[in-house]
């Protein structure tokens, strides 16, 4: 009987003893896991340093550098119109065209490729101009002119 008076009290003391084992046990799992976030922050930091990746393998890092460098600098090179693309070839033949005059470029033959410029680059010009006009029309074709300087039109059945 006297075990049966002091049951009571045992199972206070089970629950007391409990709730305190709870609370250090609680405070042991925020320890832990302050403790894992701390090493997880610094795997973090170890990850995202470049520096580390150099010094690790420096030519894996060249490699990558000149690939990234090779890849932005494409991206950020204007491409030529196609009307710049026409004026480039055109002014390639002429070059190519006048490769004896400008080797032997004195007198007379000077004042000949002079012109012969000048005149290539009013052409280019008008060229140009000509092209931006069909643009911006709406791609309406250009009808050839005449010496006279009327227009031929295209007949139309009647």
């Amino acid at each position: 009987m006297a075990e049966r008076d002091n049951l009571p009290n045992t199972k206070k003391a089970d629950v007391e003893r409990s709730t305190e084992e709870i609370r250090q046990d609680i405070a042991k799992g925020e320890e832990n896991l302050s403790q894992t976030v701390e090493q997880i922050g610094e795997r973090i930091k170890e990850k995202l340093d470049w520096r580390g990746y150099v010094k690790d393998s420096p030519y894996w890092a060249l490699g990558a550098a000149a690939g990234l460098g090779y890849l932005a600098s494409r991206a950020l090179i204007p491409r030529p119109t196609p009307t710049e693309r026409m004026i480039d070839s055109i002014a390639e033949k002429v070059r190519d065209s006048l490769g004896g005059m400008r080797a032997g470029a004195a007198g007379s033959s000077l004042i000949k490729a002079t012109l012969l410029g000048i005149a290539t680059k009013a052409a280019a010009s008008w060229l140009k101009n000509a092209t931006s006009a069909a643009v911006a029309s709406g791609g309406a074709e250009l009808r050839p002119q005449t010496a006279h300087g009327t227009i031929i039109s295209p007949r139309v059945g009647t």
